[in-house]
C-alpha cells in the first residue's frame, strides 16, 4: 500500500492554467468511444423528460449546463473552482440571449452547499462525486442534495465502476501520456499522468497530472502540474449511501446509451428522493 503524499502541487482546476484552458477539448478527445461518450445528450434528454429547473454540481466549464440551457431548461451550476466558473461564464455569454439567461453559475462545494431553493433534478456528471474522499463527506453531500430536491426529485450520479485488476498494489505504478490536444491559439498541450499514491484500505488514489504546451517547432512554452485524489465506490456501497441519505435507486446504466449495469464500465445511477 502506498500512503498519502503531502505536496504543495495545486489540486485539480485550482489554478487558471493549461488544464482549465484545454478541459473541453481534452474531454472530447480522450473519452470518445468510451462509456462516457454521449453523456451530454443523455442528460439533456432526461432533464427534458423530467422537467426543470436543473441543479448541476461541479459544473466546471458548463459543458453540461449550457447544453441544458440551450435546450430550453433553467439550470443552476455550482463549482469550487473560480477558473472553471469563469470559463463557464464566458461560454454562457456567447449563447443566444434567451439561452444565456437560463443558466447561472455560482461558487459552491460539493461537500456541503445551500442554494436556498429546491429542484426536480440534480446532476453530478463525470465522476465528480468521487472527489469526495471518505464516506462522511459522501453522506454530507447526499444529504445536501436531498435538501435541494423536491419530494420525488431525481439525483443522477456518474462514477466509474471499479476494475479490480487496477485496485491492487501491483497495479499502482501508472505513468504515461494520456492525450494531446491542440489549443485554439495554435499550440499543443500534452497531458501526462503519474500515480503517486494508492490506498486500497481507504479506496483512494493520488495522481499527478502534467500539462506541457509546445509550439509548432516543438519548443516548450509552459509546463504545469496538478494533483488529483479520488475515492472509488462499489455499486452496492453506493446503494447503501443513497439509502442512508433518503434516496431509492430508480435506474442504473453502464453507459449513456441505456445499457444495463456491467462490470468495469460506467456506474450511472438515477436515484429518487423520498
Amino acid at each position: 500500500m502506498m500512503s498519502s503524499v503531502p505536496d504543495p502541487t495545486p489540486r485539480f482546476y485550482e489554478n487558471d492554467g493549461l488544464h482549465v484552458a484545454v478541459y473541453d477539448a481534452f474531454h472530447e478527445q480522450s473519452f470518445r468511444g468510451t462509456a462516457v461518450e454521449g453523456d451530454v445528450a443523455w442528460y439533456v434528454a432526461r432533464a427534458l423528460e423530467w422537467g426543470g429547473p436543473v441543479l448541476e454540481a461541479a459544473s466546471g466549464t458548463g459543458r453540461v449546463s449550457l447544453a441544458l440551457a440551450d435546450a430550453g431548461l433553467e439550470v443552476v451550476g455550482f463549482d469550487l473552482s473560480p477558473a472553471m466558473r469563469a470559463t463557464a461564464e464566458r461560454k454562457r455569454t456567447a449563447l443566444a440571449p434567451a439561452a444565456a439567461a437560463r443558466a447561472s453559475f455560482l461558487p459552491g462545494d460539493l461537500r456541503e452547499f445551500d442554494l436556498g431553493r429546491t429542484f426536480p433534478v440534480a446532476l453530478v456528471p463525470f465522476r465528480s462525486f468521487q472527489c469526495l474522499l471518505d464516506p462522511p463527506e459522501q453522506v454530507a453531500s447526499l444529504g445536501a442534495f436531498h435538501r435541494h430536491l423536491v419530494p420525488g426529485g431525481r439525483l443522477v450520479l456518474d462514477l466509474f465502476d471499479p476494475v479490480y485488476e487496477y485496485l491492487t498494489p501491483a497495479a499502482v505504478e501508472r505513468e504515461g501520456e494520456r492525450s494531446v490536444v491542440a489549443t485554439e491559439w495554435g499550440t499543443t498541450v500534452t497531458v501526462g499522468i503519474r500515480r503517486l499514491a494508492f490506498d486500497p484500505f481507504r479506496q483512494r488514489f493520488h495522481d499527478r497530472w502534467t500539462f506541457r504546451e509546445t509550439n509548432a517547432s516543438g519548443a516548450v512554452l509552459r509546463e504545469e502540474e496538478e494533483d488529483l485524489e479520488m475515492r472509488w465506490t462499489f455499486r452496492h456501497e453506493l446503494h447503501h449511501l443513497l439509502a442512508r441519505a433518503g434516496f431509492a435507486v430508480e435506474a442504473e446504466y453502464a453507459d449513456f446509451l441505456g445499457s444495463p449495469p456491467e462490470y468495469g464500465k460506467e456506474l450511472v445511477v438515477v436515484a429518487r428522493r423520498d
